[in-house]
């Protein structure tokens, strides 16, 4: 009788123990991070709501773009459009302009918005920083997949090489670095400690 006795408490011992694996595994999965990659990568239609996520970007293999975000966002039917068609990024802790593998350009934004069937990116609330202390803002930004450009329809100002500059409306080509600025432009320079418009 004591054989069974024991026999039954190493599988009630080794119940237990499973159960522990797999709670532990479980927990494991829900709490990592999940990345969504969008572009060349992966094709996506699909509705959900995350915490601790990033999106990325692709174009030709390369990571264009990269956004910590903390809530993802696919309106329903008879939203902003489709399903699938726009997600909402929300919550957004920094994001990240990528140029031959390396950070080129961080920023921070109050909201993004994916247009999955062009692969756009509209930025919301967006400051624009680069190594050196350049920067600039917008109440909007578009990155254009297919461009490779940012376009500020909307009143943009920033400082650039000790230039501080304002215009009505900002496109910056990301691959030859090249800026058109239009309407009201005002540049101020700073020459020798003394600044001139």
């Amino acid at each position: 009788m004591t054989y069974f006795k024991m026999r039954w408490k190493m599988i009630l011992l080794l119940s237990i123990f499973l159960i522990l694996i797999g709670v532990g595994v479980m927990w494991y999965f829900q709490s990592r991070d999940f990345v969504l990659e969008l572009g060349e990568q992966e094709e996506i239609r699909f509705h959900f709501r995350l915490g601790g996520n990033e999106v990325v970007g692709w174009s030709r293999g390369e990571m264009i773009w990269r956004i910590k975000v903390q809530s993802i966002i696919d309106p329903e039917e008879g939203g902003s459009g489709q399903t699938g068609e726009e997600l909402i990024l929300q919550d957004i802790e920094e994001g990240y302009f990528y140029r031959e593998g390396e950070v080129y350009i961080t920023f921070t934004v109050d909201e993004a918005h994916y247009h999955t069937p062009t692969e756009d990116l509209t930025l919301f609330g967006v400051r624009m920083e680069r190594p050196g202390g350049d920067w600039l803002e917008s109440d909007k930004m578009i990155y254009s997949k297919e461009q490779e450009s940012l376009h500020s329809p909307v009143k943009v100002i920033g400082e650039m090489s000790d230039t501080s500059i304002e215009a009505e409306e900002m496109t910056v080509f990301l691959q030859t670095e090249e800026m058109i600025f239009t309407g009201g432009v005002q540049m101020i320079f700073e020459l020798e400690g003394e600044t001139d418009e």
